[in-house]
């Protein structure tokens, strides 16, 4: 017993010694932690932008004659211009949201930013998921035609089993895409809205 006395009185010297942090410090650190992980989340959108701005220059200039492919549908290509038009609607939210958390003093606010700028991320990985989906289920059918030497001859040479077997085959090729950008949507923004989570978490646990 004299032993674990000694401990504790020894523990609460080193607990006297060390600096105290007030709420109003902690509440800074978090919303320093949440802004720049936003901030990091407007970075990736940008790099993403331009990734894929680069690969559709990069096929026009090495195949340009996939840019005018006859057998794509034309509502894909209006589907194409819609999805760029919602890729810089959400880079413009990210924006928004890392502003707001940047500016605000507020812990009230800065946790419904959190949770808005979450939101955000979810829905632009679902949106960007399903905009996959549908390019690799227009993409792998075009080029297949297209390798067969055309619709007409596609339609002409098809028997029932071609059309199952390319159904099977794109909607398996769309299902593994999927996946894989899944993963890396997971890896480049699942990590940092888990840690915008943790900050609001330790937000709701100041409050209580």
């Amino acid at each position: 017993m004299e032993e674990l006395d000694l401990l504790k009185k020894d523990w609460k010297k080193q607990e006297v010694n060390q600096p105290k942090l007030s709420y109003n410090d902690i509440d800074k650190m978090i919303l320093k932690k949440s802004s720049s992980l936003v901030k990091w989340i407007f970075y990736v959108s940008l790099l993403e932008l331009g990734f894929g701005v680069a690969s559709v220059i990069l096929i026009f200039i090495l195949k340009p004659e996939a840019m005018e492919n006859s057998n794509t549908p034309i509502w894909f290509n209006w589907f194409y211009y819609f999805s760029s038009v919602v890729v810089f609607y959400f880079i413009y939210k990210f924006f928004r949201n890392y502003k707001k958390i940047s500016t605000t003093s507020s812990v009230k606010d800065l946790m419904q930013n959190i949770i808005t700028t979450r939101k955000t991320v979810k829905h632009y990985v679902m949106y960007s998921l399903s905009a996959i989906a549908v390019t690799v289920c227009v993409a792998v059918p075009t080029g297949f035609i297209a390798e067969a030497g055309g619709m007409e001859q596609f339609k002409a040479e098809a028997t029932v089993s071609s059309y199952l077997m390319l159904a099977l085959v794109t909607i398996l090729l769309a299902c593994l895409i999927v996946l894989v950008f899944y993963g890396v949507y997971y890896l480049l923004y699942g990590l940092l809205t888990k840690k915008l989570k943790r900050n609001y978490t330790e937000l709701q646990q100041l409050k209580s």
